[in-house]
């Protein structure tokens, strides 16, 4: 008990201790400001354009005293902080008073439980077109873990367009783009080679998304608005007006300077400025074209918005993972669906939301709540759903009860970029997408690792947001600032081009009006506490009746040896355990499983992979295996779904893809069931029975027809059309399927895919592409030797045959006149001569050498009428001596141990420019070459590997002939027998074998959405089908239906199935066991001076 209490109290202490306290005097002013180089009037904070960079640290109390020294009235709004106790002071029309000419107001702020970047900008009279705005910066405390290492340094990137208004109509087209203030290559940042540097980008602009980019650069997202992302490399991102995110940009390039250009999106003419990434100790000016970025590419920064996620494993403002919050788990108790319009209102244009333009009122809508002033406003004037009607003005609010978990819809039907903001609250961007929001839009919701955000851009199609954000930021409201409770608004503000203004520009704020009923008792503020998630934090009073009852639970800390044993590793050793552990293995393995899943099926999409190395090559692919083992990962499950991945390549060939995706789905699955209280082990169990079912259910259905040779034959073009069908082959698919097959009926039941011999010519098209019989050796025959040659007996050989030199390290040869010299080159020559006859006196008329020929041995070969080639590489040289029969030599003593290759007829001959060497009647009567035809190397290199993994396909099959249906019809065949076996099974098992079972229906549900097809109608006709007996349905992209795959001709290779149930079974059974990640301390190098 004694130690309890000492513990309380201490935790007591450490609560009731202040935050530090940052104080900072602003005098707003008009200036002359030269953002374009000519002189204009702008508004200056402390006579800097832009303002002054606020610097904190989580938990700060900012202090701001605001001296307007304006002729009119001037207010700051303070984008994305979530003021949580004190929130009259956002500074938004509405909530707080404006500040009038020649008086102050002192701002008090805190960074309450927030990271991250985010800005502040006049929230009045369109103030921001003038200046006025600038950066905010909050780090994170000393001790929290923070996802990567602390930068060389932190850069604040003010972007934004910039131009003169015309009061009473919609915002003219901006004049330019400013970086910082700065106008055209007026922006430098300096940086070191091979340091990374942070940057805190903001669109602080008026209307216009921009794209930003650095020359040569990759820059690397890891936060937006507060939340730490996944780390993903951009080669230029969009940001959208009210957005800030920040991105390390490593100097890994040449020491020079490079381009930092930023350009308007959605607009024509495009807009674009310069700055200038400048290393250190160059003086030399950037050189090379500017680098590109997208124009009016809608699905472009859509597909970027979407792929931007939380890092669930990572630390926000608390030591505890960001994942631990799991927001799709709430319902939601009510939707609100906001439409914009815009309209004319007294001959001056105006933008509404559900047909309301926001009219101030003359008494901040928080102080006549607190006071209860009626005539105000009117809760409800704001409807929950767009009646599309006229627009008119209203102050405008929405009513909300406090603690509900609100879903809003934000729709667009303009032609421009809307960016709403929800002032001092943040919410989760679950969805967005194109045409009309419908209930069953909610299917597509991401309800794992959405991004925390504050603001969102709108265009032209839907987005839906949970917010889940009021419960705790409600509660920690003060309203009164002496500790009473009051009414709370949430304002829902346009940042785009309605940002609220006079009546020149429509104001678009409205308030979402929260009642709070009453102060929830400690064991509501405990049960929130589930997660520790910022969004789902107590009131102080709550927090620290929580934090005491915390310690003293047994379970928290059960003995003093657990506490003891804290430092059992090494200081740069981690150890995650239970949960996190099983998160971030859930996490690392289904983010891989994301990452190739568009690539599944028929209609699956290609990935660009580009090196980071010199040349910087890139690969264009959509091979599950060449995707994955490009990758560097770093966590441990998904590093064991890219090796099953590369083993069922190595094993079959095909399936590489397939197989990484079932796995994700059944771990997918897996989560739902652990967070549902059942164990792993008996998700396990579950699993193996489900898998087990589901291979007999296989066995049941296969077809062998191994015993018909045209049947067989039939059987293998089937599986290499259906195989090739999802690769970049699928337009001649039949072509090269018959030349896929006529390569492995060669082989007479061999596996041994070395006697194929692949080449890739350039030039011609995929169609030119032909079986040659024999072996192609892409050399020349050089000047003087014999072109032609019967009856071949060859030596293939693996040694030097340049002149012969000492070749010892270090060894020198001393002469005292060039006589010597000259007998030393006679010596050299006699000894190559002597090598060269031992060499011809193996009664041989073809050399094949892996190593150069020198110009003197080859004169010797010619002379002997021998044909001497050189250089071919070992890839070459082993082939060559498998297919021909004979062995690699390097000596050449003894000529009756070297066993020589043999064939019919060795000449040259042409394929497109090129003359290659062509060897006829090998000895090894099954080997082929098939010569790929292409317009480019990268086309040739993805048909080469589609190829390959055809004729793996088909050896395997030659051997194991079991053939089954393709198109999703295994794997409806296989759930339908597992959902059997759930409801023959009692307990918690049968709830992951039916999990198991759909994870097996997701192959086919990918397979439709990536062909574009309605997935949820196919698939439930596909199930339907099934429960008829004898059904050959399956899903046909072509057609877009479902349909009979035996009359379509989509046949797969029973093995290549096999192979993926059992991987991907072992592997999700393998990550579901883990419940403790320890990562060593590195090794360090020992100074050994």
């Amino acid at each position: 008990m004694p130690l309890r209490l000492a513990v309380v109290l201490a935790f007591l202490a450490l609560a009731a201790a202040e935050d530090p306290y940052r104080f900072f005097n602003w005098n707003v002013t008009y200036g002359t400001i030269w953002p374009l180089g000519l002189p204009q009037q702008g508004i200056l904070i402390n006579g800097q354009f832009p303002g002054p960079n606020i610097n904190s640290v989580t938990n700060d109390n900012i202090i701001v005293n605001v001296f307007n020294s304006l002729d009119e009235p001037f207010l700051i709004h303070w984008n994305g902080i979530q003021n949580r106790r004190n929130s009259y002071e956002d500074g938004v029309l509405g909530t707080t008073c404006p500040i009038p000419p020649g008086k102050n107001f002192t701002y008090i702020l805190q960074m309450k439980d927030q990271i991250g970047s985010f800005s502040y900008f006049p929230s009045l009279g369109f103030h921001k077109a003038a200046g006025g705005f600038g950066g905010i910066k909050i780090l994170s405390r000393p001790g929290i873990p923070v996802p990567f290492d602390n930068p060389a340094d932190d850069f604040t990137v003010l972007i934004g367009d910039w131009g003169i208004l015309d009061g009473g109509n919609k915002l003219p087209f901006p004049d330019a783009i400013l970086i910082n203030g700065r106008g055209q290559n007026a922006t430098s940042f300096n940086v070191e080679q091979g340091k990374t540097y942070r940057f805190r980008i903001c669109n602080v602009g008026l209307q216009n998304s921009l794209n930003f980019r650095i020359q040569g650069h990759k820059m690397k997202v890891v936060e937006v608005e507060g939340t730490h992302t996944l780390q993903i490399s951009y080669s230029s991102l969009d940001i959208h007006v009210g957005q800030c995110m920040s991105v390390l940009v490593t100097a890994d390039q040449p020491s020079q300077s490079y381009y930092i250009a930023v350009s308007s999106r959605f607009t024509t003419p495009v807009l674009l400025t310069t700055g200038f990434l400048r290393y250190s100790y160059s003086n030399s000016p950037p050189s090379g074209p500017l680098p590109g970025g997208p124009t009016v590419e809608i699905d472009w920064s859509l597909n970027q918005a979407r792929s931007i996620r939380t890092n669930l494993t990572a630390s926000g403002p608390r030591p505890n993972p960001q994942g631990s919050y799991h927001y799709g788990m709430i319902n939601t108790t009510r939707t609100i669906r906001l439409a914009s319009s815009a309209g004319q209102v007294d001959n001056k244009q105006r933008y509404a939301i559900n047909s309301v333009s926001f009219k101030p009122a003359d008494t901040p809508l928080k102080v006549a709540d607190y006071f209860k002033i009626d005539g105000v406003f009117r809760v409800g004037s704001v409807s929950d759903a767009p009646s599309y009607g006229g627009v008119y003005l209203d102050t405008g609010v929405i009513g909300a009860d406090y603690r509900t978990y609100i879903e809003i819809v934000f729709e667009n039907d303009e032609d421009i970029v809307q960016s709403y903001h929800l002032s001092g609250y943040s919410f989760f961007v679950v969805g967005m997408d194109g045409g009309q929001w419908r209930s069953d839009s909610r299917n597509e919701y991401n309800l794992r690792d959405a991004v925390s955000r504050c603001t969102v851009q709108v265009r032209n199609e839907y987005y839906k947001l949970k917010n889940g954000a009021c419960v705790s930021q409600v509660m920690d409201r003060d309203i009164s600032g002496v500790g009473q409770r009051g009414n709370v608004e949430l304002e829902v503000g346009v940042l785009g081009p309605t940002v609220p203004g006079p009546a020149a520009v429509s104001e678009g704020i409205h308030a979402i009006h929260v009642i709070e009923r009453r102060i929830p008792h400690p064991e509501e503020c405990a049960s929130l506490w589930e997660g520790e998630r910022k969004a789902h934090e107590a009131s102080l009073i709550c927090y620290i009746w929580h934090a005491m009852s915390w310690l003293l639970l047994p379970s928290s800390f059960s003995t003093l040896t657990e506490m003891a044993v804290e430092n059992l590793f090494k200081d740069e050793a981690t150890e995650e355990k239970g949960e996190r552990a099983r998160m971030a293995s859930f996490i690392g393995a289904m983010a891989i499983a994301d990452l190739v899943k568009t690539t599944l099926g028929p209609k699956g999409m290609d990935k660009i992979l580009q090196s980071t190395g010199r040349g910087h090559g890139v690969t264009v692919t959509n091979d599950g295996a060449t995707i994955l083992k490009s990758l560097h990962i770093d966590n441990p499950a998904a590093k064991v779904l890219v090796d099953i991945s590369k083993v069922q390549d190595d094993e079959v060939g095909d399936g590489t893809t397939s197989v990484v995706v079932l796995a994700g789905e059944l771990l997918r699955e897996a989560e739902k069931l652990v967070n549902s209280k059942i164990h792993p082990m008996t998700i396990i169990s579950g699993y193996r029975m489900a898998a087990e079912c589901a291979l007999n259910a296989l066995i049941e259905k296969v077809a062998d027809n191994k015993l018909d040779a045209d049947k067989f034959k039939s059987d293998l073009l089937k599986i290499a059309m259906t195989t090739l069908s999802s690769k970049i082959l699928s337009q001649d698919k039949e072509h090269f399927g018959k030349l896929a097959v006529d390569a492995v009926m060669r082989l007479k039941g061999s596996t041994n895919l070395e006697s194929i011999q692949i080449i890739k010519k350039p030039g011609g098209s995929l169609k030119d592409s032909f079986l040659d019989e024999g072996f192609i050796l892409d050399k020349k025959i050089g000047v003087g030797q014999p072109k032609r040659i019967e009856n071949a007996k060859i030596l293939v050989a693996n040694t030097a045959m340049d002149t012969d030199k000492v070749k010892i390290y270090g060894a020198r040869v001393r002469v005292d006149s060039m006589a010597k010299v000259a007998e030393i080159e006679v010596a050299e020559k006699e000894k190559m001569r002597e090598k060269v006859q031992k060499i011809i006196n193996h009664g041989i008329n073809c050399f094949v050498n892996r190593q150069l020929i020198y110009n003197f041995p080859e004169e010797l070969f010619a002379d002997a009428g021998v044909l001497a080639i050189e250089h071919a590489d070992f890839d070459g040289i082993e082939r060559l001596a498998l297919v021909t029969g004979g062995d690699i030599a390097s000596t050449f003593d003894n000529p009756e141990s070297v066993k020589l290759g043999q064939c019919k007829l060795i000449e040259e001959i042409m394929i497109g420019e090129d003359r290659l060497i062509h060897f006829s009647g090998v000895e090894m009567g099954q080997a082929c070459t098939i010569v790929l035809r292409g317009a480019s190397p990268h086309m040739l290199d993805e048909a080469e590997r589609s190829l390959h993994d055809a004729l793996c396909v088909l050896s395997q099959t030659v051997n194991d002939s079991r053939v089954l249906l393709g198109g999703g019809w295994p794997e409806m065949v296989m759930a339908k027998a597992v959902d059997e076996l759930a409801r023959r099974t009692p307990g918690k098992r049968s709830h992951a074998i039916e999990a198991f079972s759909r994870a097996l229906v997701a192959i086919p549900t990918i397979i439709a959405d990536n062909a574009g097809l309605d997935s949820a109608e196919l698939v439930a006709q596909l199930r339907a089908e099934h429960h008829k007996e004898g059904t050959n349905a399956g899903i046909d992209v072509i057609s877009g239906s479902v349909g009979d795959m035996a009359e379509r001709g989509i046949c797969e290779a029973f093995k290549v199935k096999h192979a993926v149930l059992l991987s991907a079974t072992e592997a999700a059974e393998m990550i579901l066991r883990v419940d403790e990640i320890i990562t060593c301390a590195p090794r360090r190098r020992e100074d050994r001076m």
